[in-house]
């Protein structure tokens, strides 16, 4: 091996030790309801990860202001969406500010979470 190979082979190698590998991690990438939006009615939770989430490790929560969790079943997956999970709300939320607390696990085992909030006003 020439001296030039050795070098450039020793500067990518220690570019990647630099760097690492990457790790993929489930990010939000939409809600519904939508953070700081406001809304007269709202059926549903819907949130959508950059990548598959694993349901039996992922949560999501609905509280009040107040931060008292809302009483709703629990969330359900997206069967044709591996990246997606729902919350189905079977009454009206009365007016008022909520939030939305999700913390979930990628397929690669990599653990995320969140908050954020939503009003609904009628």
């Amino acid at each position: 091996m020439d001296i030039r190979t050795g070098i450039g082979a020793l500067a990518l190698l220690s570019l990647f030790w630099a760097t690492g590998p990457a790790q993929a991690h489930a990010h939000l990438e939409k809600a519904l309801p939508a953070a700081d939006s406001k809304s007269p009615e709202v059926s549903e939770i819907r949130l959508s990860f950059s990548e598959a989430i694993e349901p039996k490790l992922s949560t999501l929560r609905l509280e009040t202001a107040e931060e008292r969790t809302v009483t709703e079943p629990g969330a359900e997956f997206d069967k044709a969406d591996p990246k997606t999970m729902v919350v189905h709300l079977y009454e009206k939320l009365p007016p008022g500010i909520y939030k939305v607390r999700w913390a979930v696990v990628a397929a690669d085992g990599h653990r995320m979470n969140g908050l954020y909030s939503f009003l609904v006003s009628r």
